[in-house]
């Protein structure tokens, strides 16, 4: 839980509480802290005052939901504004609850809970990365279609992800998926600032929407920093080898190579089909892992359609 309140009495008192229903709790009490914060972190749940020094509650609700990293965060507004033009801005700016302050801690508690439980749930989220999912893909694309905006879509694919679980396990695969979304996200606003979107179809097959010029420039950060990073999820006699073995899916004993990452980028210049570009991804990222004589990880771009 992410506590922001000006009031230090107040952030220590809504600390205690959800401290003692066993939440991790960091408390600010300056709204230019959060963005700084939000950068290397991701709360569950923020629980944010509206009238702060430096940053309001309502401008930082606006961000969070404007930015990529932070756009599916929960956040209850906490404040002692009672008026109904508050809640309303509130929630026009995207907050998902209004409690009143002085609160009870009960309602507090039952409310945390109840928005965290419907998070859980939420079909929409993949559940090991919490990042959007096939449906918030296809509403993402088909937006950027339909206010003709110029974008390119990137199917990204982990490459022998099946032989490491078989070796390592699934806890083990779980921490590399969630490294690799780690990765896209990082690389992605460092290259498009907010004008960027990660979504997770499944398994290793990630999405990434961004603009045309950013498109490349990630991709080639991607998958560079992926060849290095990967490495640390190996042993050592896997690492100085550079290879695992294990049974390939027509039950033969196969040598598979450190895992890397094909990245396929579609630019669609006319194409107005969510189903067709998808189709060409598809199609570019087979290719790509048909490669002769290929080494590591590789993006390749497709500006046909």
């Amino acid at each position: 839980m992410l506590v922001v309140d000006d009031d230090p009495n107040v952030g220590l008192l809504i600390s205690a509480v959800l401290k003692k229903y066993n939440y991790s709790v960091t408390t600010l009490y300056h709204g230019d802290e959060v963005l700084a914060f939000l950068r290397d972190n991701k709360p569950d749940l923020i629980l944010l005052d509206l009238r702060m020094p430096g940053i309001d509650g309502y401008a930082l609700c606006k961000r969070i939901r404007e930015t990529p990293d932070t756009r599916n965060i929960p956040v209850i507004i906490l404040s002692g504004v009672s008026e109904v033009d508050a809640k309303v801005t509130s929630i026009e700016m995207g907050a998902d609850d209004f409690i009143t302050k002085p609160f009870d801690v009960r309602e507090l508690r039952a409310r945390v809970n109840r928005i965290l439980k419907r998070k859980s749930a939420d079909t929409a989220l993949n559940p090991l990365t919490h990042l959007p999912g096939s449906p918030a893909i296809e509403e993402e694309v088909v937006r950027r279609i339909s206010g003709d905006e110029a974008f390119a879509f990137c199917y990204i694919d982990a490459d022998n992800f099946k032989a490491y679980n078989d070796v390592y396990g699934y806890a083990k695969g779980d921490e590399v998926i969630k490294r690799i979304a780690l990765l896209l996200s990082d690389k992605a606003r460092a290259f498009a600032g907010d004008d960027y979107f990660v979504g997770h179809v499944g398994g290793d097959d990630f999405i990434l929407v961004t603009t045309p010029d950013a498109a490349e420039p990630t991709a080639k950060a991607i998958t560079e920093e992926f060849d290095v990073l990967i490495r640390e999820f190996y042993n050592e006699v896997d690492r100085k080898r550079g290879f695992i073995t294990t049974m390939d899916r027509k039950n033969k004993t196969r040598d598979f190579p450190i895992m890397s990452l094909t990245v396929a980028i579609v630019a669609p210049k006319t194409q107005h089909h969510y189903a067709k570009i998808v189709e060409s991804a598809a199609e570019l990222k087979h290719y790509a892992k048909e490669l002769p004589a290929r080494h590591g990880s590789i993006y390749v771009k497709d500006r046909r359609i």
